[in-house]
């Protein structure tokens, strides 16, 4: 089988969704590009691509002229809410992302709360969650020694208003200042809206902080090097339900204690060995827990390693993705 791999250059949903599939997918020929030159149109039986491509073109054109099946897939919900940052200049992206879902052969989510989101436009929709390689590339447990307890964040300017969950209890830490340090990976001096990020993390700088800027997607792991404990706020919300749990499974590659907002996506594994915060006091209670207990953390860590490895292993995962590509690529053609 044939697939070929439409992907802008540092994205990371492509690399999640479109790239590392493809190149950990045992018995198929896979090529990942961003623009389809004429040499490239012939001899392929699938094209994959996450949400939109620079090929934005007439997909029905573009499935006859190329004699492929079209796969769509879409990480997250297309319809922002009112107070994502994007969202004034969002409409015409996601009209384009409707119309790509209406015309794929096959449209792939992460999960079950967004696959019934797109079901009312095109009933072939199937679920393959997040999965890293573990133990390949950049997914390796690599820690740097520090001699503080490092209270780890990864996110980007999409998420001021989960961190800002984390304002009250950071100020309640600060008693622990002389143990900890802040680190905050992601971080953009450019854009404003980083700046109340960071002060939201660090209790207005007045606690030890490490700021690492954004990496390219296939480094990005290195920042988790540094880290001791992994903070994974999130609102609860019908549009954050649809997103994907890679937050967890990237703390496991590094075998990081998780403290997780208890809503969805994150609850739907309730079986995740992870310390999960119900209410606001569950922050500060957890994190004071793991400062304090260093054996604590190294068994959460090890036990989330073994957990996600065995159920969100890319090896696993991409064996149903090949055997759904391959019937795919048997049935009647789309209409």
């Amino acid at each position: 089988m044939n697939i070929l791999g439409l992907s802008q250059p540092n994205s990371g949903c492509g690399y999640h969704r479109v790239l590392l599939p493809l190149g950990f997918m045992q018995d198929i020929k896979g090529y990942v590009t961003n623009i389809i030159t004429e040499d490239k149109m012939d001899g392929w039986d699938v094209v994959l691509y996450n949400r939109l491509s620079i090929y934005q073109k007439d997909w029905h054109e573009f499935r006859k002229v190329m004699g492929v099946k079209i796969v769509m897939d879409l990480d997250d919900h297309w319809k922002l809410p009112p107070n994502h940052v994007l969202y004034q200049n969002y409409n015409e992206v996601a009209t384009k992302i409707e119309d790509n879902i209406r015309a794929a052969d096959l449209v792939t989510v992460t999960n079950q709360p967004l696959a019934d989101k797109v079901r009312p436009l095109n009933s072939n929709v199937q679920i393959f969650p997040n999965a890293l390689p573990y133990g390949f590339n950049q997914f390796h447990d690599h820690r740097e020694p520090c001699d503080r307890v490092r209270i780890f964040w990864a996110g980007s300017v999409t998420h001021e208003h989960d961190i800002k969950l984390l304002r009250g209890p950071v100020q309640r830490i600060a008693q622990y200042a002389d143990k900890i340090k802040m680190v905050m990976a992601g971080y953009d001096p450019v854009q404003p809206i980083w700046h109340r990020m960071f002060s939201y993390y660090t209790s207005g700088g007045q606690l030890p902080y490490m700021k690492i800027h954004s990496l390219p997607v296939a480094q990005y792991m290195d920042a988790y090097s540094n880290a001791d404990i992994m903070l994974i706020p999130l609102e609860a919300s019908d549009w954050h339900a649809c997103k994907s749990n890679l937050k967890i499974l990237e703390a496991a590659a590094k075998k990081l204690p998780c403290i997780v907002s208890n809503v969805l996506p994150y609850s739907l594994d309730a079986d995740a060995p992870v310390l999960w915060v119900n209410n606001q006091s569950d922050w500060f209670k957890h994190i004071k827990t793991l400062i304090h207990e260093p054996q604590t953390r190294e068994e959460l860590g090890n036990t989330l390693y073994e957990w996600a490895n065995r159920k969100y292993n890319l090896a696993g995962i991409n064996a149903a993705r090949f055997d759904t590509f391959r019937n795919l690529c048997q049935a009647p053609a789309h209409l």
